[in-house]
């Protein structure tokens, strides 16, 4: 007798073959994800992809199939076609979403160039169906961005450029009507370094974290993308959110009136040039710099106030109040003007707290896809490729989101009425009790004794 006996799991047979075999949703076992996955992709209109498809020479994997399955794999972390194509072969989630099929990695690496300006357009239907859900509150939403490591080396990028700037004054010279189009990554600060990289933006919605806008750009600085992230918002969902909030690298006059214009309140911080080492006093109604002289209202300029003082020449602690000049300057913004509203917002109690929210809304999103997920580096090279990764990465953030909360209610409705027909059951065992039990029928042997 083994010693183990009675401490592991008996193992089976595995030489033995079954007489039927499991169907592909018997094997999946009701997984909420797949599941999820496989009625939102359903929901999708397609069209668009199927249309660029003949329908002479070889079939081609249907783009239902292909689209679940990037997906779903991009649910888990998986992105590597040779990747993709192991789990349609061996898992049974990827068998359910694939129907069956066994594409190979040069058809999902394929599939995924080929559309890469419709998959991204893909995104919008995401969102409105999350919204459709009531997953989408647009109460407040938090926009921010972070590097992604690009499929490049130092030296690579740099080699690159150098071609494509040749090429550029080729295309001048020849004066041709297109000049070829910048698709290499830039250099860009991030935790390993300075690397090329993308900046990958997204904006999230307070109310389930789902990602209601998103970009990918070749510019390091998050100052231009304040506006059209709330735009993109505003196209997806039809309505603008009411309130959105950016740390201050997005700080920008020009997005702030942009982002005012649709009708959302901003909640940035102001940058005031001029405002180090000096104190505000209500009661005079001006600045007081290190020395106690008073800044007051000398003009406007570009619909901000400057406050000055002119003597500055022989201070002894100019250069600690960062003057350069004869003269130091404080620029305060309008409280009419779009960022002189933003201003008032941020000095109350309530803006602050908004602002604080922020990281709390974004900030988790970013965690699971850069570190739950490992999403650190691009497998496609160029904006294009980027821009097709960031894209199915966030579609499948947002259908992991309607996937649980369309399945939690399709269980609860499914318990309730399993507990409905439980009670209708019990209900009816009294009187299966009173009810006498039916006589059995007579034998020919008793019907000729009666006779």
């Amino acid at each position: 007798m083994s010693t183990h006996e009675g401490r592991f799991y008996e193992l089976g047979d595995r030489e033995t073959a079954g007489l039927f075999a499991p169907s592909l949703r018997q094997a999946i076992a009701d997984d909420p994800e797949v599941l999820g996955v496989d009625a939102a992709v359903e929901q999708l209109d397609l069209s668009e992809l199927e249309a660029r498809y003949s329908e002479v020479g070889h079939p081609a994997y249907p783009p239902k199939a292909m689209v679940k399955v990037l997906i779903y794999g991009y649910c888990l972390g998986l992105r590597s076609s040779r990747m993709l194509e192991r789990a349609c072969k061996r898992d049974d989630g990827f068998r359910f979403l694939a129907h069956g099929l066994r594409p190979d990695h040069n058809s999902i690496c394929r599939f995924r160039r080929r559309h890469g300006k419709q998959l991204p357009e893909l995104f919008v239907q995401t969102v409105r169906l999350c919204q459709g859900a009531g997953l989408v509150g647009l109460g407040q939403v938090a926009v921010d961005g972070t590097k992604v490591r690009a499929n490049r080396s130092r030296e690579g990028l740099a080699r690159a450029k150098r071609e494509f700037e040749q090429a550029l004054e080729e295309a001048e010279q020849a004066d041709e009507g297109e000049p070829p189009e910048q698709e290499e990554c830039e250099f860009m600060k991030t935790p390993e370094g300075i690397r090329p990289a993308y900046n990958a933006q997204a904006a999230v919605d307070e109310q389930a974290q789902v990602i209601v806008a998103q970009e990918v750009s070749r510019s390091p600085n998050d100052r231009k993308h304040l506006g059209p992230m709330v735009g993109q918002v505003q196209d997806s969902c039809g309505l603008a959110p009411e309130k959105v909030s950016a740390d201050g690298s997005y700080y920008s006059g020009e997005g702030v009136a942009q982002a005012e214009g649709m009708g959302t309140a901003v909640y940035v911080p102001v940058r005031e040039p001029g405002q180090a080492q000096v104190e505000w006093v209500e009661e005079e109604g001006a600045y007081r710099c290190l020395m106690g002289h008073w800044l007051r209202p000398a003009r406007v300029e570009r619909g901000r106030m400057v406050y000055q003082w002119c003597r500055c020449a022989g201070c002894p602690k100019k250069r600690a109040c960062g003057v350069s000049g004869r003269s130091k300057r404080v620029y305060v913004w309008l409280a009419e003007t779009p960022v002189g509203r933003v201003r008032a917002r941020m000095k109350r109690a309530e803006g602050r707290a908004i602002y604080a929210a922020r990281k709390q809304i974004v900030e988790p999103v970013f965690g699971r896809l850069k570190h739950n997920l490992g999403f650190r580096r691009l497998l496609l090279r160029g904006v294009s490729g980027a821009r097709i990764e960031w894209a199915l990465l966030c579609m499948g953030h947002n259908l992991r989101k309607w996937a649980r909360a369309v399945g939690a209610a399709r269980l609860g409705a499914r318990i309730l009425a399993q507990l409905a027909c439980w009670l209708a059951a019990l209900g009816a065992l009294p009187a299966r009790a009173v009810r006498p039990a039916p006589r059995p029928p007579p034998s020919s042997q008793t019907k000729l004794a009666l006779a």
